[in-house]
């Protein structure tokens, strides 16, 4: 009884609150007159169950500001809140924060990880392979070697261009260039003058030749069907044609007036491209890469999973809460609603993001406004929404942000693991 407040912020106490008060706005209008009247917060702890929802909603980081000002503020039973009042439940909350979202959810996440790969072992119970051996061998029989091609003829000029594409000087001093063209790219800013802009777009071409200097002499080295054999290669052919397209691009625009309506943001794309190339250095960078390149091949099984859930949620409610009115005051408006397939999944994606959940939850309990167009009558015109909206949107929250989405995390630790156990699978 400790979340109780009057519309009138003077009146503190349920017997004062009572006839009408002016409503003063911050643009000068005049004010308007409002009935006073002796309400709740919609978080509070007056029984288990309002308690539990109000917890769970500030261990999903959203709202919980305006909880723990609110129990600061209160007082007594059936009395109005005093600022900061009963600051020591800051602690509370503090304390809450860290046993909850920072300890247990993470546990949660861990037995969902555990009970994933436990799965996965599940059927080679009987075998005498574990699921890491298995993998293994299937990997070794679907790998494809990789070749590295050598020109036969040691004395030609074809074979020393080889050797200096390969070597690791060569390497270093296209990463050293890579590094530099980024810095580069992190130079410009608002209102630069025309020498500097010059200066920068000098030095661009000049990083742009260098780098098809490069393409070039790889392709000599190599042969045009050895070099692109290499997706690595190719990639470097890409960005560097890119490139000089963007430099092409540029420099027609600016000798030519006529021809700035051509959009070259795409193409300055291929510029910051380069850095791509950084990845395949180090052991450390390609398990990760590695990794998230493994993870796709399981991930569209969680990804049907989820769009289950979504489909599911959505049509439950498009059936429950699509006749709500939209009101500028509320989550439920023409940008967030009900009212269509597509419209339910862009706000269920809103909810599974965390943005607000409970704010909407809250605009879709009953009593809400009807639409005018649902052929209610004049008694059933606030007759829209449903209680339901509590267990609808907690229940979804759990599902999808605490179980679903932490399946993406399991399948990444379990490629993770995998990866790490033998290193000859990323070539080190």
């Amino acid at each position: 009884g400790r979340f109780n407040y009057c519309t009138d912020e003077s009146k503190l106490f349920e017997s004062e609150c009572a006839g009408e008060y002016f409503l003063f706005t911050l643009n000068n209008a005049p004010p308007t007159v409002k009935k006073r009247s002796w309400e709740k917060h919609p978080f509070h702890y007056d029984n288990v169950v309002i308690a539990i929802l109000t917890l769970f909603t500030v261990q999903t980081g959203e709202g919980w500001p305006q909880v723990l000002q609110n129990s600061m503020d209160s007082v007594f039973e059936d009395h109005g809140p005093l600022p900061r009042f009963r600051i020591e439940m800051s602690l509370f909350y503090v304390i809450f924060f860290i046993v909850f979202p920072f300890f247990f959810v993470n546990i949660f996440v861990a037995l969902i990880i555990i009970t994933f790969q436990e799965q996965g072992e599940k059927e080679l119970e009987e075998g005498e392979l574990d699921k890491n051996q298995k993998s293994c061998i299937d990997f070794a029989i679907q790998a494809r070697p990789l070749q590295r091609y050598m020109p036969k003829d040691k004395d030609s000029l074809k074979y020393k261009i080889w050797r200096v594409v390969v070597s690791t000087a060569f390497e270093y001093f296209i990463m050293v260039l890579i590094v530099l063209n980024t810095i580069l790219l992190m130079m410009k800013y608002y209102q630069q003058t025309d020498e500097y802009k010059m200066t920068l777009q000098y030095t661009n071409a000049t990083f742009t030749a260098l780098f098809t200097l490069e393409c070039m002499l790889k392709i000599t080295a190599f042969g045009c069907r050895n070099f692109f054999k290499d997706s690595w290669n190719t990639f470097d052919f890409i960005t560097v044609v890119g490139s000089v397209i963007d430099a092409l691009v540029m420099e027609i625009t600016v000798s030519n007036k006529e021809f700035n309506f051509i959009s070259v943001g795409f193409l300055r794309l291929f510029r910051a491209a380069r850095l791509i190339k950084l990845l395949r250095q180090g052991y450390t960078i390609r398990i990760l890469l590695w990794t998230f390149i493994q993870s796709f091949k399981a991930l569209p099984y969680v990804c049907l999973l989820i769009a289950m859930l979504f489909f599911i949620y959505a049509i439950i409610g498009m059936q429950v809460f699509g006749n709500m009115e939209f009101q500028d005051d509320s989550e439920i408006n023409r940008h967030t609603n009900f009212r269509t397939f597509t419209d339910s999944l862009i706000l269920l994606f809103r909810c599974a993001t965390g943005e607000a959940w409970q704010s909407i939850m809250l605009s879709c309990v009953s009593g809400k406004p009807c639409d005018t167009k649902t052929n209610k009558t004049e008694d059933e015109m606030f007759s829209c929404g449903s209680d339901l909206a509590y267990s609808y949107f907690v229940t979804f929250i759990f599902f999808c942000s605490f179980l679903m989405l932490n399946l993406f995390v399991a399948v990444i630790m379990d490629n993770f693991d995998y990866l790490t156990r033998d290193s000859s699978i990323l070539g080190a």
